[in-house]
């Protein structure tokens, strides 16, 4: 059956095979900071010494642009483009509850190059690439951005999992730095809030098979577009080999 003679909204969903039990939210979000950038050796098995999480967060955005020359020509009113460079940033907004700030759970992998140092690794192998001259704060609380400790990247995992716990896909934000940070609290709130926006270099799509890409039903809408593209009668059997692989590390 085609796209379109497969249609039918009064009766049926536009994607097929969806379910009413399993599904995404924020509460299978996890965001955790970790290295600079990952390689063949990085674990991703989440054993707390490479990853730490952030808890305590209330909206999270990640968004891309990518820069495209629109070219003209005399005669014609058609036009051709040009793809340019892409550029990545997201935000945290998180509740300073207890424990570590923003900034301090987001650098909790880095440490001062020198001994004894003014900035402790509060996880893991200390990552000791600076002599930090400008301390960031101290214990919990880092609130300098001048410090010259965060001229230092990390990197970001976002992993997702359904509410049966089942993975439906992780990606690892590298280089990213911090171009701005606030720390807000009212008179009349009870809570202290914090907010970053981050720069990343690039985003590493993280090769995840727990859950099955959703396709449709045989013959109708998902199946026939994924055809159409030369993916096979079923997109289901299709990845990308380059990947990491989230559950045994890099393929």
């Amino acid at each position: 059956m085609s796209l379109f003679s497969d249609w039918s909204p009064y009766t049926r969903f536009v994607q097929q095979g969806m379910t009413d039990k399993p599904y995404a939210s924020g509460a299978f979000t996890l965001i955790a900071a970790g290295p600079p950038r990952l390689d063949s050796t990085t674990s991703l098995d989440g054993d707390g010494e490479t990853f730490f999480p952030i808890g305590m967060v209330q909206n999270f955005s990640l968004s891309h642009n990518r820069q495209f020359n629109q070219i003209f020509e005399l005669g014609s009113q058609r036009s051709y483009f040009v793809s340019g460079r892409t550029t990545g940033q997201l935000s945290l907004g998180r509740v300073l509850y207890h424990g570590p700030s923003l900034l301090r759970a987001m650098y909790a992998r880095m440490s001062d190059g020198s001994a004894p140092g003014v900035v402790p690794a509060v996880v893991g192998t200390p990552n000791s690439p600076h002599n930090v001259k400008i301390a960031p704060g101290y214990s919990n609380m880092y609130l300098n951005l001048a410090s010259d400790f965060f001229a230092q990247p990390v990197g970001l995992l976002i992993k997702m999992v359904d509410s049966n716990e089942n993975t439906i896909g992780a990606v690892y934000a590298e280089a990213c730095y911090v171009p701005s940070h606030s720390l807000s609290v009212e008179s009349q709130g009870l809570l202290v809030q914090e907010q970053v926006s981050v720069q990343f270099e690039r985003l590493v799509p993280v090769n995840i098979n727990s859950v099955p890409l959703i396709t449709g039903v045989s013959g109708g809408f998902v199946n026939d577009i994924f055809g159409a593209i030369g993916l096979g009668a079923s997109a289901s059997g299709y990845q990308d080999r380059t990947a990491p692989n989230i559950e045994t590390g890099f393929a």
